[in-house]
């Protein structure tokens, strides 16, 4: 029989998920998943060295000599030639050359490995497309909010990745309700600077600051940070605070999403992340705005999917995007 095997790993801010998959007679099998922190080692050579010490470790857990692949998602502008990180804001990286670190951290271990590295909602998407939610799917636009705002596209089973490999920058789509504020990509106005999960608590710490709300409104423990949980609570008891600042940051990711439809007409809409998935209040807000603002003849069949690989969903796409068919 045979077998070939893959390596995904999907890097964070604060941890880096892997995934080791297993391709036997056309079908996929999950061998193992692990979660290793990276707080505190977040420089591209630090990143590039626990892959290689997870590489390691997986090879000798399973006795296996070689890999047919290793996908690296991370979220940021990966360039054309998927070699350099033009914009990674989580980890602070501009303009890096990622592979060349993996390569020298591999080459006592692996030195012939494919290696591909991805954006990390390219990735998402591929492996809800695959393995999850989407898989009986033809098309599908996948949307998470989580520290920032990102999406990933397929159409005709295959991933868009635009003329220069950076398609899917949704959240650096600009808004009138982000004009001042800053973006860590660089640029003013965009909706991640708004409503992404970094921007929510920056702007929950701002109103504190100012005394438009207080920690004692929204029922915050006295050592607890201002987060998207923190509005999500007081907007079930009805914190006038908390009401507006939903009714504004569901309108704005929901505009935005309802124009990526009327142009794109996908046949799945996937939304996720861990502000949408961890706020079930506002995701649902999110909805209404998008079934009152897309065009009706995009919303008319267009299927709304729930993530079902979660964490999973990044580590089994970026494998599964080293396959060369």
């Amino acid at each position: 029989m045979s077998q070939t095997h893959f390596l995904g790993f999907d890097i964070g801010g604060t941890n880096a998920r892997s995934a080791l998959i297993e391709l036997q007679n056309g079908q996929f099998k999950i061998l193992s998943s692990k979660k290793t922190s990276t707080r505190g080692q977040q420089t591209p050579k630090d990143i590039a060295s626990v892959i290689a010490s997870v590489t390691a470790q997986m090879l000798a857990d399973y006795k296996l000599q070689s890999l047919d692949g290793i996908g690296i998602a991370i979220a940021g502008q990966i360039d054309i030639d998927e070699h350099t990180i033009i914009n990674a804001p989580n980890l602070n990286w501009h303009h890096v050359n990622f592979f060349d670190h993996i390569k020298e951290a591999l080459s006592g271990i692996l030195p012939d490995v494919d290696i591909r590295i991805a954006n990390d909602l390219n990735a998402i998407a591929w492996g809800e497309y695959h393995f999850g939610a989407a898989h009986s799917l033809n098309s599908l636009l996948a949307v998470y909010v989580g520290t920032g705002i990102g999406a990933g596209l397929i159409i005709d089973g295959k991933l868009m990745l635009g003329a220069d490999n950076v398609s899917g920058e949704i959240g650096h789509c600009k808004s009138v309700r982000a004009q001042n504020m800053m973006c860590g990509c660089g640029q003013v106005g965009c909706v991640e600077a708004y409503a992404g999960g970094k921007a929510i608590e920056y702007r929950i710490q701002h109103d504190i600051q100012i005394g438009a709300t207080s920690r004692q409104e929204l029922d915050m423990a006295e050592d607890e940070a201002p987060t998207a949980r923190c509005i999500e609570r007081a907007y079930k008891t009805g914190v006038p605070y908390a009401v507006e600042f939903w009714k504004q940051t569901s309108a704005a990711i929901g505009e935005l999403i309802a124009n990526a439809i009327a142009i794109l007409n996908p046949q799945g809409l996937l939304l996720g992340g861990g502000v949408l998935e961890g706020c079930p209040e506002l995701l649902t807000l999110v909805v209404e705005h998008i079934m009152e603002m897309a065009p009706r003849a995009s919303v008319a069949k267009l299927q709304f999917i729930k993530p079902t690989l979660h964490d999973d969903a990044g580590t089994l796409g970026a494998a599964l995007l080293t396959l060369k068919a």
